[in-house]
């Protein structure tokens, strides 16, 4: 996790191993704070400090019975802007340092997605509520190496045809949902034929001329994916502390949004919109509670 505080500016402090004075400064003088009795003998602490907009550094652990904070985990973290609509999710809990990871599918495109969950404090709050649920979730990916590349030329009736299939699927998968066994044939018929059309395709062409954006897991982490999508908008930022430039893109990737912050010194290229985004991520989130 912590070679990923280079995407909200701390490049060059994790490479000096200087980032222990930050935590220290993190937890004299907050820009938020969380505390939850969770399981009442255990006082869990969230420590926000925000060094752009909406990035920043958590810092979280727990009291003992000295009021002295025993520190789980240094976490960067970016406040997503872009709900995704859900149907449930599930929260994982690790032993490692104490995280939690939340588990969900994509309504739209039926794929699966783990991230790390950002707002701890506020789901041990809600856990055991039983008329708690969770509203959205927001997404942002914190990458430390990433490209910009071309786009893939469309004209306006392969974007016709491309949002007509994604719309069939998207019906297909909520009839699937509900039990419709025919609708289920039919997603698998159509997985099929685009598996054997790409095995085709990619004796003669490029990987990328042919997938216009993907969301693949990689390496051992859960949360860890590689990701190319669409760029539809972008801003960049510096971290007040540090002065070091930090891009936000807004993403379109497999019909979902999400934002992606990464270190202007880790970005190949420049970003504009239409262009698109490739880079290693690590994914967190946000649940919105009702």
């Amino acid at each position: 996790m912590e070679q990923y505080l280079s995407a909200v500016g701390f490049k060059d402090y994790v490479e000096n191993k200087k980032i222990k004075d930050i935590v220290q400064k993190i937890i004299n003088n907050p820009t938020e704070k969380y505390i939850s009795n969770y399981g009442k003998d255990k006082i869990k602490v969230e420590l926000l400090k925000e060094y752009g907009d909406t990035f920043g550094i958590i810092v979280r652990g727990e009291l003992d019975e000295n009021e002295e904070m025993k520190i789980f985990s240094v976490i960067p973290y970016k406040k997503g802007k872009l709900p995704m609509d859900i149907d449930e999710v599930d929260v994982i809990y690790s032993d490692n340092k104490d995280d939690y990871y939340v588990y969900f599918e994509d309504i739209k495109t039926g794929n699966p997605i783990t991230f790390y969950l950002q707002n701890v404090v506020d789901y041990l709050d809600i856990d055991e509520d039983e008329e708690a649920y969770v509203e959205n979730i927001r997404l942002v990916a914190l990458s430390t190496e990433g490209t910009v590349i071309l786009p893939i030329n469309k004209d306006q009736v392969d974007k016709n045809l491309e949002q007509e299939e994604e719309e069939w699927r998207a019906n297909l998968l909520e009839l699937a949902r509900d039990g419709d066994e025919e609708a289920l044939q039919l997603l698998e018929i159509d997985a099929e034929q685009s598996a054997e059309l790409f095995k085709v395709r990619t004796k003669h062409e490029d990987l990328l001329t042919i997938l216009e954006g993907f969301f693949i897991p990689y390496g051992l982490n859960d949360a860890e994916y590689s990701i190319l999508g669409t760029i539809e908008d972008f801003k960049i930022k510096t971290n007040s502390l540090t002065k070091e430039k930090v891009y936000i893109l807004d993403l379109i990737c497999l019909n979902f949004k999400l934002q992606v912050c990464v270190n202007k010194k880790d970005l190949v290229g420049v970003p504009s919109k239409g262009m698109r985004f490739k880079g290693i991520c690590y994914v967190e989130g946000y649940l919105e509670f009702s």
